[in-house]
C-alpha cells in the first residue's frame, strides 16, 4: 500500500511510540456547562471547551444549524478543523520529544453528504447531522506530520453511539455500534438515534444491502477508511497503526461479546487494504476473556495470511500480529464520595501501573499494547493551583513515573498522552470580527483561562510551567526515587 510507513512487527517491537493525542480536533467532546443530576463521571461541565456548550459534537452542529443555517454551521467546523491545531504546535509538540501523534476521527468522517455528489471530500451534511469534509483536513495533517517525520496514529474514536451517556460526537441512551436495546450485535435496524436525556438524533440514513444495522454502519465506515488510508499518496504516506473502535460501549456492562463479535466482522475487512499494518484493538476493561479473544484472532487473522503469503513468514507475522488499546488514567481511581488520594498514593499507582493495574492482564499473557491514553489528572479533576512550587513538583514526578513504567514493560509499544491541547478560550464560530474564529483575550493554546478546571490534560500547557519534559528522555529512574 502507498498510503501507508510499513513497519515489520520486529521493527515496532524494537522501537517504543512516544505519542500525544490531537483530542477535540476532528472529533469535538463537548459538554454542557452545568452537570446534570443523573451525569456519568465522564460528563464535565467545560469539557473540553469553555466558549461552546453543548451535549456532544452533533448537538452542537444542530443548533448552529437551526440558529444561523447549515453554512454557518459548515464555516464553524471548517474553522475548527483548520485552526484548532496549528503548524506551531506541532513544531512544539515535536520539541517534547513526539514521535507519534494519535488522531482521533468519527465514523462519519467517511460520508459524503446527503445532497452531495456522493464524495466524503465534499463540504455539507452528513445522514445524522454531522458536517461532511473533514477528511480533507485529515489529509492535510497526513502531509504535514509527513515533513516532519512524525507518524500518525488514526484512531476511529466514534462509532454510531459508541457509549452509553458520553460525548464521544454524539451522546446516546444506547451503544447501537455494538447492539440495539440490549441485542447481539447484527440485530436492529437502522433509524433514528436514542438520545441520552431523552428524544433522538433523526438520521435520513436507510437500511440497504450490506447496511442494515448500526453495527453495519461502523464496519462499513472503518473499512471505508482503511482503503482510503491503503491508496494515500507518498505525500501523506505517514500511517503507522490504524485502531478499529475506541473506549467501546463505554458507560454500560454486558457488551463485551457484543465488542467482540463487532471486532470479529471488521478484522477482515480491514486486513484486505493494510494487510500489515498494526491494528489496535480497545477494550474499556482488561480482561482473561480479551487476552483469549485477541489470541483466537491472531491465529485466524495468521490461517488467512498463510493461504496468500505462505513463503513469507515476516509478512504472515505483521499480517496477523493485533495491539491491545489501554488507557491508565489516575483521574478515575478515585472514587465519588469519597476521600480524595493523596499524592503518595498517587505516586505508589502510578509506579504499580503494571504490578497493581490493570496492565498487568496484558503483560501475563504477553499480549503487545498501547497505553492508549493517560494523563496528569487526579482525584476526578481535582483543581490543581499550579502557582505552587510543591504541586507543580508532584505533578512533574507523577510524569515520570507514567513514563518510566510505560518505558520498561516491554508489551508496551507506545503511550500517548491527552491531549495536544485543551479547548479553553477557543471559539470556531465565525463572526464579523473574527470570521475565522478565534482564541479569546486572556488565553492562547499554551495558557488556559485562569477559571478552566482542565489544565493538567494539556501537553503545551504542563511544558510551560516545567511539569512535562521530553517524552523521549529516558525515565526509568523516577519510581526509585
Amino acid at each position: 500500500a502507498v498510503g501507508t510507513i510499513s513497519l515489520s512487527s520486529e521493527a515496532i517491537a524494537s522501537k517504543k511510540w512516544h505519542g500525544v493525542s490531537l483530542g477535540g480536533w476532528l472529533v469535538m467532546e463537548i459538554n454542557p456547562s452545568v452537570r446534570g443530576p443523573n451525569a456519568t463521571l465522564d460528563f464535565r461541565p467545560q469539557w473540553m471547551f469553555d466558549q461552546i456548550q453543548a451535549q456532544s459534537e452533533l448537538d452542537f452542529i444542530t443548533a448552529l444549524r437551526q440558529q444561523h443555517g447549515d453554512d454557518y454551521a459548515i464555516a464553524t467546523m471548517k474553522n475548527h478543523w483548520d485552526g484548532y491545531i496549528s503548524d506551531a504546535m506541532l513544531h512544539e509538540a515535536q520539541a517534547l520529544g513526539v514521535d507519534t501523534v494519535r488522531i482521533p476521527v468519527g465514523y462519519w468522517i467517511m460520508d459524503s453528504p446527503v445532497r452531495g455528489a456522493g464524495s466524503p471530500l465534499e463540504y455539507g451534511i452528513s445522514p445524522e447531522g454531522f458536517i461532511t469534509g473533514g477528511l480533507n483536513h485529515l489529509y492535510i495533517m497526513l502531509t504535514k506530520l509527513r515533513k516532519l517525520g512524525i507518524g500518525a496514529f488514526i484512531d476511529v474514536h466514534s462509532l454510531p453511539c459508541n457509549s452509553y451517556c458520553v460525548s464521544d460526537g454524539l451522546s446516546c441512551s444506547v451503544p447501537l455500534a455494538f447492539a440495539n436495546d440490549g441485542m447481539p450485535v447484527g440485530l436492529g435496524p437502522i433509524g433514528d438515534l436514542p438520545r441520552c436525556n431523552g428524544g433522538k438524533y433523526p438520521t435520513t440514513r436507510r437500511p440497504k444491502d450490506g447496511e442494515a444495522t448500526w453495527g453495519d454502519v461502523g464496519v462499513n465506515a472503518v473499512a471505508a477508511l482503511a482503503r482510503w488510508i491503503a491508496n494515500l499518496p507518498n505525500e501523506a504516506a505517514g500511517v503507522v497503526a490504524f485502531q478499529l473502535a475506541n473506549e467501546p460501549a463505554i458507560g454500560v456492562s454486558g457488551y463485551e461479546d457484543a465488542v467482540n463479535a463487532w471486532y470479529e466482522r471488521a478484522l477482515p475487512l480491514v486486513r484486505v487494504h493494510l494487510p500489515v499494518m498494526p491494528l489496535v484493538l480497545s477494550w474499556l476493561s482488561p480482561s482473561e476473556t480479551v487476552t483469549i479473544f485477541l489470541k483466537s484472532m491472531t491465529q485466524l487473522l495468521k490461517r488467512d495470511a498463510l493461504k496468500s503469503y505462505s513463503r513469507n513468514q515476516q509478512l504472515v507475522t505483521d499480517y496477523s500480529r493485533l495491539i491491545a488499546d489501554h488507557h491508565y488514567y489516575l483521574n478515575w481511581m478515585a472514587l465519588p464520595g469519597q476521600p480524595a488520594l493523596s499524592w503518595h498514593e498517587l505516586h505508589h499507582r502510578a509506579c504499580a501501573a503494571v504490578s497493581e493495574g490493570g496492565l498487568i492482564v496484558y503483560t501475563r499473557a504477553k499480549q503487545a499494547l498501547i497505553v492508549g491514553e493517560w494523563s496528569l489528572a487526579v482525584n476526578l479533576d481535582m483543581p490543581q493551583d499550579l502557582t505552587k512550587q510543591e504541586t507543580r513538583q508532584h505533578l512533574g514526578q507523577l510524569y515520570q513515573e507514567q513514563l518510566s513504567v510505560f518505558s520498561a514493560t516491554t508489551e508496551v509499544s507506545g503511550a500517548f498522552f491527552w491531549t495536544l491541547r485543551m479547548g479553553s478560550g477557543w471559539d470556531p464560530r465565525p463572526s464579523k470580527k473574527f470570521p475565522h474564529g478565534h482564541q479569546i483575550g486572556g488565553s492562547s493554546v499554551w495558557r488556559s483561562l485562569d477559571s478552566y478546571p482542565y489544565k493538567v490534560w494539556s501537553l503545551l500547557e504542563m511544558a510551560t510551567y516545567g511539569i512535562a519534559t521530553p517524552l523521549n528522555l529516558p525515565h526509568q529512574s523516577a519510581c526509585a526515587k
